[in-house]
């Protein structure tokens, strides 16, 4: 095998030294991109500045993985049409709240509701359930439970749909904060013991620092909205089975998942107990992780069945240190594949899909995923049209992990991202 070949894919990208592509202390977190955490989140400045290189006003863009609905919200801004699918709820949710603007006065008119409604249901002192959930009790606290349940009651009262789940956004900010996971981890980890001991958080306290944190960067959203704006059509969805009409997109921007959620970025499990919180179903939850890409059927790997040569020598590394691993990642590329080939049908002739990537490691062996991505796009009609490499200036994600488990042996997580423009012919 060509180990020189799967190392140095760097020699691949193109760096445009005219634009910074970094965006080291940018704000990434203005308007409503800032109302909600989500893991590996696509920056709004990338989103933006591939809207102004590869879109008009009044165009329909298409974010096959909207995640926290990046695309959508700067579609809005720069006056574009968009179409968001994603298959977690919570994503849904979260985007739905970040692409809706309402008025900076009637929130803190609801706040001040609010507030008044919590004493007095407080006052009644009634007996509150929480949502169904797993392992309640082993994640939040009895008096914690209490005054999530406290709130919730009182969110829901609010009359307008669109208002109450802003409210519920800052709820389950809140959760994250009060509960017993422990903080910065994308997957479900609980705190230590020693910590949970001294552990006594002030859940009102927390729920109205969230909404204060909020409502401004709303307002911002609202000013700097165009007059005639257009707000996006949002679909829970497996991107490949979604109901866009071929041909009809003018253009793709896009991050998909790194690699398969039970080896990567769990997006259902750092998104379970707020979205259970709100309200969101426990099952579709629950299953997030299995029905993203590569979750599912285990497919037995075919050589030269997808056509890319670099996804072959690199099946070939990683299957040489863990074939279970090389069938994770094998699944996983044949369903991004699947959803290549969907991004090439909904896309008009001449369109192009822009798609930002990481190349991550399985059993320290470095992916070039947008090595693999170029050569399947090529198969499906694409032509490339250049990949731009960024360097990541901070992440959540630590720069280094034990991707076995074993003492002493670690790998470099991600410190670069790419972004690949794909065009169809």
């Amino acid at each position: 095998m060509d180990q020189t070949r799967i190392s140095d894919y760097d020699s691949d990208i193109e760096r445009d030294s005219s634009e910074d592509w970094t965006f080291a202390g940018a704000d990434t977190k203005y308007f409503t991109h800032g109302l909600h955490p989500y893991p590996a989140r696509m920056i709004p400045q990338i989103v933006a500045r591939l809207l102004s290189s590869y879109s008009e006003e009044n165009d329909i863009i298409w974010d096959p993985f909207c995640g926290s609905g990046s695309t959508l919200v700067e579609s809005m801004l720069y006056h574009r049409k968009s179409i968001g699918t994603d298959l977690n709820p919570f994503a849904i949710f979260l985007s739905r709240v970040k692409t809706t603007p309402i008025s900076p006065i009637k929130l803190r008119k609801t706040k001040g509701d609010l507030i008044d409604n919590i004493h007095k249901i407080r006052r009644k002192d009634v007996s509150l359930q929480p949502p169904e959930m797993p392992n309640i009790d082993y994640w939040f606290s009895p008096a914690v439970q209490s005054d999530l349940s406290l709130i919730r009651e009182a969110i829901d009262s609010i009359e307008s749909q669109d208002t109450r789940n802003f409210f519920l956004l800052c709820l389950a900010s809140t959760v994250r904060d009060v509960s017993f996971l422990k903080k910065r981890e994308f997957k479900i980890v609980r705190m230590s013991k020693k910590k949970m001991k001294s552990f006594n958080p002030d859940v009102l306290t927390s729920f109205l620092s969230h909404i204060d944190r909020c409502i401004p960067l709303m307002d911002g959203f609202v000013r700097n909205l165009p007059k005639s704006y257009h707000k996006p059509e949002i679909i829970e969805i497996d991107n490949r089975d979604t109901p866009i009409e071929n041909g009809s997109v003018d253009s793709i921007i896009t991050s998909p998942p790194y690699g398969d959620h039970s080896t990567t970025v769990a997006y259902g499990q750092f998104s379970r107990y707020p979205a259970l919180w709100v309200g969101l179903d426990l099952h579709d939850i629950k299953t997030v992780d299995k029905r993203g890409l590569g979750g599912r059927a285990k497919r037995v790997y075919e050589e030269n069945i997808l056509a890319s040569n670099t996804l072959d020598l690199t099946y070939s590394a990683i299957s040489k240190r863990s074939p279970k691993r090389a069938k994770d990642f094998y699944n996983f590329f044949f369903e991004l594949n699947e959803s290549l080939l969907e991004m090439y049908r909904k896309l008009r002739r001449n369109s192009v899909a822009c798609i930002v990537v990481g190349n991550r490691s399985m059993s320290r062996i470095r992916i070039p995923t947008n090595l693999i991505i170029v050569e399947l796009g090529d198969e499906i009609g694409f032509s490339h049209e250049m990949t731009i490499g960024r360097d990541i200036p901070q992440k959540r994600m630590p720069w280094q992990n034990a991707p076995e488990n074993i003492e002493g042996i670690s790998a470099d997580t991600m410190h670069t991202e790419n972004i690949v423009i794909l065009r169809k012919n």
